[in-house]
């Protein structure tokens, strides 16, 4: 009998590959708890490893950060590479569109990381990372010139931006979806977006996010802290801000300000609480007065685009820092987050009668996710009417 070859070993693990599971393990922790509260261990329990065997490939927890975010820009800069040097504009278009969507289907868990979490990256990184988004962007847009070469270059940017936020937007929620329904249901939303018009711009865009309203002397303590801790938040996140530095912008210093709130996580359930009342008073206020569905989703749309692009400091404290919310608060929270979008859905399905419920939640997440990017950006591009059509865009797509 002929002696058996010896069976070769499997081959092992490139270091390479680990370092990009690793990362993608952590970016999917960082979208879904937030930076700051996933710590090296979570990351290596979730891999199968131990602590210590994550320093052979990263010496901390910014530099997987920091990988994972290169990883992610370098699947989207693989999109752009794919993209046809000639053809015509709209199959081109298409393409990207396609491409994208697949990338975020694959990545479904860590690409909010594009929203959010950016906020901890080293400047340098923050700046590569940015610069490839505005390339994608970018593309698109001059894609879009060639397939409607009478639309205004600033028009160009707003549609091919909207159209990216559609597609990302996947990654903001957790519907049940198939991968194959989902990269459909992102590429007509996105084509619908790229097609659409939008009116002229009725005001200069502005610098930056407006500056919060100056506080007066009559408002009480409690309020003053509420209020100074909205743009902190924002723009450090949670838990890069101190007790200390909310009552020092606030004028108020030493224990005084625990009189007020018990903890920072307190303070934060406020500002939540305050959100959603705020939301839930203008959803009930544009449906009571609406007299058929179409109305209703119109007046809705209106009063979640005025809370998100006027009040922004407070919708984006609402939409970046769930995951810091004591347990209690976070689980009523999310149930009035979950309602909120499924009044949506319900107009949606009662204006358009054909869509399926759930088309229709993947449309309305696409919607809101158009409002947060386009409303909340550092530079704003847009105007609260141009988002109102772009919203009506997605949904009816």
């Amino acid at each position: 009998m002929k002696q058996s070859e010896p069976v070769p070993a499997a081959p092992t693990r490139s270091r390479t590959d680990r370092k990009s599971q690793l990362a993608t393990i952590a970016a999917n922790l960082f979208c879904e708890r937030g930076y700051h509260a996933v710590g090296l261990g979570d990351i290596a329990t979730e891999a199968g490893i131990t602590g210590p065997a994550i320093y052979k490939h990263f010496r901390n927890k910014q530099a997987i950060l920091a990988y994972a975010a290169a990883d992610l820009a370098s699947a989207i800069e693989g999109v752009l590479a794919e993209v046809p040097a000639s053809g015509p504009p709209w199959e081109r278009l298409d393409q990207v569109v396609r491409a994208l969507s697949a990338v975020v289907v694959e990545r479904r868990r860590g690409v909010q990381l594009y929203q959010w979490e950016r906020r901890y990256l080293d400047a340098d990184d923050h700046a590569r990372f940015t610069a490839t988004i505005t390339s994608l962007v970018g593309a698109i847009a001059d894609l879009l010139g060639k397939a409607r070469p009478r639309l205004p270059a600033a028009d160009r940017t707003t549609l091919a931006a909207a159209a990216c936020s559609a597609i990302a937007s996947l990654s903001t929620h957790r519907t049940q979806v198939s991968p194959r329904v989902a990269a459909a249901g992102l590429r007509a939303i996105a084509l619908g977006v790229l097609a659409t018009g939008l009116p002229p711009r009725l005001a200069a865009a502005g610098n930056g996010h407006p500056l919060p309203a100056a506080i007066g002397d009559f408002v009480s303590r409690r309020e003053r802290l509420l209020v100074s801790a909205l743009r902190p938040f924002r723009e450090r996140g949670f838990h890069a801000v101190t007790m200390e530095d909310i009552g020092a912008a606030a004028g108020i210093g030493g224990s005084s300000v625990y009189r007020h709130f018990a903890s920072k996580g307190d303070l934060l359930a406020a500002v939540y609480y305050r959100a959603a009342d705020r939301l839930a008073v203008a959803t009930s206020t544009a449906i009571e007065g609406a007299r058929d569905p179409g109305e209703a989703l119109r007046r809705l749309v209106d009063a979640y685009i005025e809370f998100s692009y006027l009040d922004s400091d407070l919708a984006a404290v609402y939409l970046s820092e769930y995951g810091n919310l004591p347990a209690d608060d976070r689980h009523a929270l999310r149930k009035v987050q979950r309602e909120h979008v499924e009044q949506w859905v319900r107009l949606v399905v009662a204006v358009r009668e054909d869509t399926r419920t759930s088309y229709a939640r993947l449309a309305v997440h696409a919607a809101l996710n158009i409002v947060h990017d386009l409303s909340m950006a550092r530079h704003r591009h847009t105007d609260a009417d141009q988002i109102k059509h772009l919203v009506f865009a997605a949904l009816a797509s």
